[in-house]
């Protein structure tokens, strides 16, 4: 499916809704993703940075840890 057939989909589904807080709740979530504060967005370079420099934990080890500490919730 290409970007327009993607955006036409959307649309359908968006005008279908008649729950104006969720209409509401949409518009916030796309603003917000357009938006990104100065420190967001150096945030993000960091943690960019840091992975690029193998200074990050891999998903496997954190996961592994999580289950340890947190056994209850894994079962």
């Amino acid at each position: 499916m290409n970007i327009q057939t993607s955006k036409i989909e959307l649309a359908k589904i968006v005008l279908d809704i008649d729950n104006p807080d969720l209409i509401q709740e949409i518009v916030d979530f796309i603003q917000s993703r357009e938006t990104l504060s100065e420190e967001q967005k150096n945030k993000i370079n960091e943690a960019i940075y840091s992975l690029d420099n193998n200074e990050g934990i891999q998903h496997d080890v954190v996961m592994e840890e999580t289950k340890n500490r947190y056994s209850k919730y894994f079962k």
